[in-house]
């Protein structure tokens, strides 16, 4: 177990407080924990991903970094979860709605989330989706390889009209993108607060709102209210030239519908960052079906966003140590939520 002792302690230093992190957080950001907590020990998720059994079990915060996702998640949840002494957990995702977060909610431990920190990223991907489905760019890619110079007609996003569920941070970036393009936004939200730009609706109308709307987007985050919430009957309710653009969660859509009605053509086209499973099977029908762009739920992994997610837990950080309310708690936040009906998502 790694220490960053150097000055005397204060309220502030981290003394008896010990960190569990990535060896790739401590290489790169190192400095800066010194400099934020200069007594706090560190136990590291090691390059074999291995961790020393007896640390991990003295471990009070822990920091998933953007380097654990995707392929050390697992053995980092598994230190998690074998660290006895957590007391916090901060993490790299805006949603909490997996299984570890509940089992550290049921054991008592503080947990945070970066909300907001990808949103600018996710937004941009539904616009990369927009403009490569507008553009034809999977036929042009088609093209590309058999070097043909094929021309084609495509869609310019002015007066398109797009409905966007969920009006959170993501949300929110990606309406601001839409009148930008001179799109038509609907906003789809549990209740309208009256100062959204531009029309809003609640979200049990979705099945009303989809027939007239040209493109789809889900920001909503996973709750029992929102599982499934693109039914079959509202994925019925789109019409031909509707694009449907999923980047938030794969249990939110009836994905077996939404195949169905890609691969007849009843809907234009999807782009796809999210699915029921993950990794998406490599069987699975949607890989095959033309009108279908697919990203690997990566719709927020750029390097801004990874460096605010960072930034974000040393922001937390400085005011755990400090005794104050940390940012993005989740129990706080559902705490200080107003009943159903006041506050829409």
């Amino acid at each position: 177990m790694a220490s960053a002792a150097g000055t005397q302690p204060d309220s502030r230093s981290g003394s008896g407080h010990v960190l569990f992190c990535t060896d790739t957080f401590l290489r790169d950001h190192g400095a800066r924990l010194r400099a934020a907590a200069p007594l706090i020990d560190v136990v590291t998720l090691d390059r074999d991903d291995t961790i020393a059994s007896g640390d991990i079990e003295q471990a009070t915060i822990a920091f998933m970094s953007p380097d654990t996702w995707p392929d050390r998640a697992r053995p980092f949840f598994d230190g998690v979860a074998a660290a006895a002494s957590l007391d916090w957990f901060h993490s790299m995702f805006a949603g909490v709605d997996g299984p570890i977060f509940k089992a550290l909610a049921a054991r008592g431990v503080r947990v945070s989330r970066s909300a907001g920190a990808s949103a600018n990223a996710i937004a941009e991907t539904v616009f990369m989706f927009l403009h490569g489905l507008g553009r034809n760019l999977h036929h042009a890619r088609r093209d590309y390889a058999e070097r043909r110079f094929q021309w084609h007609l495509w869609r310019a996003l002015e007066h398109r009209r797009i409905a966007v569920l969920g009006y959170g941070p993501v949300g929110q970036r990606i309406v601001h993108l839409a009148l930008a393009y001179g799109m038509r936004p609907t906003i789809l939200r549990r209740h309208a607060r009256g100062d959204e730009p531009c029309p809003t609706r609640r979200l049990d109308e979705l099945g009303d709102v989809v027939s007239d709307q040209d493109v789809i987007v889900t920001a909503l985050p996973l709750t029992d209210d929102t599982r499934n919430i693109v039914s079959a009957d509202v994925i019925a309710a789109m019409g031909p030239d509707t694009v449907f653009i999923n980047v938030a969660r794969g249990a939110l859509v009836d994905q077996a519908a939404l195949t169905g009605a890609l691969r007849a053509g009843k809907i234009a086209g999807a782009g796809l960052d999210v699915f029921a499973s993950e990794p998406l099977p490599a069987d699975d029908p949607l890989w095959d079906s033309p009108n279908v762009l697919i990203t690997p739920h990566n719709a927020g992994s750029s390097h801004g966003s990874r460096l605010q997610i960072v930034d974000g837990f040393f922001e937390n950080l400085d005011l755990y140590l400090a005794g104050r309310p940390i940012r993005h708690e989740v129990l706080a936040e559902r705490q200080k939520a107003p009943p159903p009906g006041s506050v829409s998502q």
